[in-house]
């Protein structure tokens, strides 16, 4: 018979590897961080940034100032033309179907909405007009709200 502390340390080294067994495992799933579906998350998140910093201005969470709130509007226009590419999944082909069509160019039309908004966001910002930028940042928070629950449901 064996003693005691070498069967506990038997069971210590099976839970061990079972506890090695699952990190592995998890470090399988990494996607690609090139894959589309990547690198239009890494696109929103610069987005989001963006937005946030303006939001804190604007808000008065953080000292307004006029540059760097100009600055956050035009990297969030040129982060706006970036994602849209990422979504194969809006492609048309001849093998769309129609309602595949349609969900495509709404997606397509609310992505413009953006870029049209964020363009907007910008132009507001160069003017330093507090009111003008509040009223295009809300439509630029207006169009990703209405994008989100059209296209990203949940």
């Amino acid at each position: 018979m064996l003693p005691f502390c070498y069967l506990h340390w038997l069971d210590m080294q099976r839970f061990i590897l079972i506890l090695f067994s699952l990190l592995a495992l998890t470090a399988c799933q990494r996607t690609d961080p090139n894959s589309p579906v990547s690198l239009r998350k890494a696109t929103f998140k610069e987005m989001l940034k963006s937005r946030e910093a303006i939001h804190a201005m604007l808000n008065g969470d953080k000292p307004y100032k006029q540059d760097e709130l100009l600055k956050e509007a035009i990297k969030l226009k040129q982060k706006s033309q970036q994602p849209w590419a990422y979504f194969a999944e809006f492609a048309i082909t001849q093998q769309s179907t129609s309602k595949q069509q349609a969900d495509a160019k709404d997606f397509h039309a609310a992505a413009e909405n953006m870029q049209q908004q964020s363009v907007a966001l910008e132009a507001a910002a160069q003017s330093g007009q507090s009111e003008n930028i509040r009223a295009s940042y809300k439509a630029v928070e207006n169009a990703c709200i209405r994008c989100h629950q059209q296209f990203r449901p949940g």
